[in-house]
């Protein structure tokens, strides 16, 4: 189905939120999906189960990978596998996060009527696992505006964007040198090259697991931050504050930051 948005979903031993996600997207909504298996062995996805709670007009599909690649790995054997099969864009959507029942429909429509366009996001509501709003997360919507944001950090929330996959292959896919911040390195790559844009209103509901990061992992995604920040470094106020800014967090129990920013943005944690 060319003409159809393929929905991409990277799924690591966690059925249970894939099958959460699955369930949000809209029984009208223009998609496909494909769930890319990177590897589970201990949670494997339920192909039954999925295809049960899977109620859109599309077609699902799983792409099984033998053996672990990591998220880098996984959304690049998805976009090929999507490629070679004539799709146009792509929308991301993680397990355990769950779409606004037309949120394909509003993106795609947004970037038919701008097909200059090659990126798209939009607002997140991030909720505590019983569901309770914490904030909402929003970004600048215009293009010069979102240019500059990325000098500080990623103007993208990654499961709430559209991009076309012409654009992703312009740029080389996703990095595999910037661990845990792929998609930050691949979206700056697009914004530096292409227009981009975000809706303002929330696309996706963002599933808040603060005791489940782990802080190898932050430490690493911070690391992949402040190296792109080097890459792109200009001098500007904007990129000194940025990489001051990556710097603190560095610094940063997880815990102390993650209280920090949800006081800032009008939130209960």
């Amino acid at each position: 189905m060319s003409e159809a948005v393929l929905v991409l979903i990277p799924h690591y031993n966690n059925p249970e939120g894939l099958n959460k996600s699955l369930a949000s997207i809209g029984a009208n909504e223009p998609c496909d999906v494909l769930v890319v298996d990177d590897g589970s062995t201990r949670a494997p996805i339920d192909a039954a189960a999925a295809q049960a709670a899977y109620q859109g007009q599309g077609t699902l599909r799983i792409l099984n990978l033998p053996q672990n690649k990591g998220i880098e790995g996984a959304l690049n054997a998805g976009l090929a596998w999507a490629k070679a099969r004539g799709y146009q864009w792509i929308a991301r959507l993680d397990c355990g996060d769950c779409n606004v029942s037309d949120r394909i429909e509003r993106q795609l429509a947004f970037m038919q009527q701008y097909p200059d366009v090659v990126l798209l996001g939009g607002a997140a509501s991030f909720v505590d696992q019983a569901g309770v709003e914490q904030f909402v997360l929003r970004h600048p919507t215009e293009h010069a505006q979102i240019l500059e944001f990325m000098k500080k950090n990623s103007a993208y929330i990654h499961p709430s964007v559209m991009f076309k996959i012409s654009a992703a292959e312009t740029v080389g896919m996703y990095p595999l040198d910037t661990p845990a911040a792929e998609d930050y390195a691949m979206f700056w790559a697009m914004a530096r090259q292409f227009k981009v844009a975000n809706l303002p209103e929330v696309l996706i509901r963002y599933e808040l697991d603060p005791s489940g990061i782990s802080l190898g992992k932050r430490k690493v995604q911070l690391k992949s931050r402040l190296k792109l920040q080097r890459r792109y470094f200009d001098g500007s106020p904007s990129a000194i504050a940025g990489m001051a800014r990556t710097l603190a967090l560095l610094a940063m129990p997880y815990e102390l930051a993650f209280k920090l920013k949800a006081k800032l943005r009008g939130g209960k944690a």
